[in-house]
């Protein structure tokens, strides 16, 4: 029996080293920068190959936008014209309106990089980005923009920002909405926060009062912005003029409202229940000073006509003074609850120093763990260490994304390990002895295994 006891002992100590270690895994490679422009700015609705099948088409009714590789209609287009229509928009040229203007968003060199792009997928070229096939391939894609990275070291694939920065947050978001929110999280830009990716919000099954006390702090973070409640009270979009400058500048081409519109951004029905008017006029009028990253191109409208557009899309929204409740929750428990969540992950900030890593290393986890749990856990993610203040949120992962996602992680094995003795692999059955030798070795007599696992 104790010759039994120590061979189990040693099986354990071998399947731990099996999966210890860090090992590279193949990254994407880097887009150009006339590609990484394209991406950000004008795959939605042109798609990624440039073929005019980007997800916000289908919203564009009749207009639908240019297939960018047809040679025959591509050659007929001078330099001169691709600039144009790019800086000044389809109207500058008796085209769609529906194609904005990126002349005051991206310098002369971001155009000249964008038309290069543009020439170089109507002479075929495939972008160098374009996704490889195989299960594998896409499941590392998935993970990558998930931001499964910020939680869990994976061999060498490193996070990054997949999320809005959360430092001005105070200044745009509603108390109400954003508690109602953090208990349910749903799909606000419903081509993602980074254009063409899968990035969302996951389900941290938040209580009541984690979300109050989540809520307070980032409500308490305002930064350098103007009062964003300088609009509250105002009657909503006084003689209409609102309206007509949202039709004017086609923003319905990428935002629904009421049913209507496009998919490239934020849905904007509602937009008076989530967000502050006066905050929603400055974005309108410089997108860029709020969100670096924001694909949403600078109109050049003036303070008076953002500040009319966003009283239109406030409508009958949240009265003024309905965030005054903010106060009596302490925010130092807020603040600790962002930081065992991990929030930082997906939404990174600029000298806030990175807290690690606090999920399980998934390097070697094809080793470690079975497909069919895997895939069971994606869809039903439950505490498996308890003792960790971190949690694993649920991604609302389909049956394909989880399949996916599995096919990858199993994929993540070390080249390096020796193959398992045949003598050591199961066979389906186990022997009462064996059985009566491992509750030996667990008991507190030998390793004490319950003391830290549940069982």
């Amino acid at each position: 029996m104790t010759r039994l006891v120590k061979r189990i002992g040693l099986l354990l100590v071998m399947a731990v080293l099996l999966v210890v270690g860090a090992g590279p895994i193949k990254s994407e490679p880097l887009p150009e920068p006339g590609e990484g422009l394209f991406r950000r700015y004008c795959a939605v609705c042109h798609g990624a190959a440039g073929k005019g099948d980007g997800p916000n088409a289908p919203h564009l009714d009749e207009t639908q936008p240019r297939d960018l590789t047809d040679r025959g209609y591509m050659a007929r287009l001078s330099e001169a014209h691709l600039f144009r229509v790019i800086g000044e928009g389809g109207r500058a040229v008796d085209r769609s309106p529906f194609m904005p203007p990126f002349g005051k968003t991206l310098s002369r060199e971001q155009l000249a990089s964008l038309v290069s792009h543009v020439r170089r997928l109507s002479a075929g070229a495939s972008p160098a980005s374009a996704p490889d096939g195989g299960i594998e391939a896409a499941g590392a894609r998935l993970v990558a923009e998930l931001g499964c990275a910020g939680c869990h070291r994976i061999g060498g694939l490193q996070a990054a920002p997949i999320a809005p920065d959360l430092r001005r947050l105070g200044s745009k978001i509603r108390r109400e909405w954003l508690l109602r929110f953090l208990q349910t999280p749903r799909r606000i830009r419903p081509a993602g926060y980074i254009p063409l990716s899968r990035s969302r919000m996951p389900d941290f099954l938040l209580s009541r009062e984690e979300a109050e006390h989540l809520a307070a702090f980032l409500l308490g973070r305002r930064g350098r912005v103007p009062d964003a409640r300088r609009a509250e009270g105002a009657p909503p979009d006084p003689g209409g003029q609102g309206r007509q400058l949202f039709l004017g500048y086609a923003c319905r081409a990428c935002h629904m409202r009421d049913g209507a519109g496009g998919a490239a951004g934020p849905d904007l029905t509602g937009a008076g229940e989530r967000l502050h008017p006066g905050w929603m006029a400055r974005y309108i009028q410089d997108p860029q000073a709020m969100d670096p990253l924001s694909p949403m191109p600078r109109l050049g409208v003036t303070a008076a006509e953002a500040l009319a557009v966003s009283l239109y899309l406030a409508g009958n929204g949240a009265a003024a003074g309905a965030d005054a409740a903010r106060g009596s929750v302490p925010i130092p428990l807020g603040e600790r609850l962002f930081r065992d969540l991990r929030c930082g992950a997906c939404h990174p900030e600029p000298g806030r120093e990175s807290e690690g890593r606090p999920g399980p290393d998934l390097t070697y986890v094809g080793d470690k763990l079975r497909p069919e749990w895997v895939e069971r856990y994606l869809a039903d993610p439950h505490p498996v260490r308890p003792w960790l203040s971190a949690r694993m949120p649920s991604f609302g992962l389909s049956e394909a994304e989880r399949r996916t996602v599995t096919g990858f992680l199993m994929s993540l094995r070390d080249p390096a390990a020796p193959p398992l003795p045949e003598r050591l692999r199961s066979t389906g059955t186990v022997s009462a002895e064996s059985l009566r030798a491992a509750r030996q070795l667990m008991s507190r007599e030998y390793l004490a295994c319950f003391t830290c696992h549940l069982g």
